[in-house]
């Protein structure tokens, strides 16, 4: 006959104490593993392949994630690698707008997040978006300014990246900033030379080109407008008359 220990009624492998600390172990490692397969779910939705069928606008909104617009980004055209035609994308900038008021008039809301008002903080001389015309002419003034060699080699760049779309060019053919000789090309280059000058080591490339955009959405708010309009999805507002560098659909690629 095997000899059993009786065990002893009051024993315990593990105090209550131990015993608590156990089960607070337990929960964190069952929400740890609910939050993994959370973001394993939300990785594997983010790279499922959108349907064939899905249209350039909807891709365009997709890669950019237009829903609203951001108050310190702006929406406009740049050059394309064939370096004749363009594609709308968002772009930084450094004043800021409101954000997108959703108040179910398309068009009015496209104005707010594309058209500034009031005097941007940088602006010299008083200028400001509220008076176009006279902003123009200011900011012209400030175009034969003098800049060291490096902020000269910025400020090529600058403006060969500007596009003048709604002014110049054909929708095959875009007009580089730099090329053009209308007023409104004239204040965007001494706006940047003013920026760089003043703000040089402030801010980059891509804000000055932003913010450079603003300006021409004030000067030509009806093509700014309609682009906003097109890149959004929501092109049957007012429809897009098609510009410098639209392409050959006059829509930048994009369809409905």
């Amino acid at each position: 006959m095997v000899n059993r220990t009786p065990t002893p009624s009051n024993k315990r492998w593990f105090s209550p104490a131990d015993q608590q600390t156990n089960e607070r172990r337990a929960r964190v490692v069952v929400w740890l593993i609910a939050a993994v397969l959370a973001t394993d779910q939300f990785m594997i939705a983010s790279l499922t392949p959108k349907s064939a069928s899905a249209s350039p606008l909807a891709s365009l909104k997709s890669m950019l994630g237009i829903k609203t617009a951001s108050a310190m980004v702006i929406i406009g055209p740049t050059l394309n690698p064939d370096g004749k035609t363009s594609s709308l994308v968002e772009q930084p900038t450094i004043s800021n707008v409101p954000a997108n008021p959703k108040s179910g008039d398309e068009l009015t809301d496209a104005k707010v997040v594309m058209l500034a008002t009031g005097a941007p903080f940088y602006a010299p001389d008083g200028i400001i978006f509220d008076d176009p015309v006279t902003a123009e002419k200011l900011w012209a003034g400030y175009e034969s300014a003098q800049l060291s060699d490096d902020l000269m080699n910025r400020y090529t760049t600058l403006t060969d990246r500007l596009l003048c779309s709604y002014c110049c060019g054909e929708p095959g053919m875009v007009t580089r900033n730099s090329n053009c000789g209308c007023a409104h090309a004239k204040a965007a280059r001494g706006f940047f030379k003013y920026m760089l000058q003043t703000y040089g080591s402030t801010y980059s490339d891509e804000q000055l080109l932003g913010e450079a955009f603003r300006w021409q959405a004030i000067w030509y708010p009806k093509g700014a407008v309609e682009d906003y309009l097109l890149a959004t999805g929501k092109v049957d507002v007012i429809g897009h008359a098609t510009h410098g560098g639209a392409g050959v659909d006059g829509m930048h690629g994009l369809t409905k």
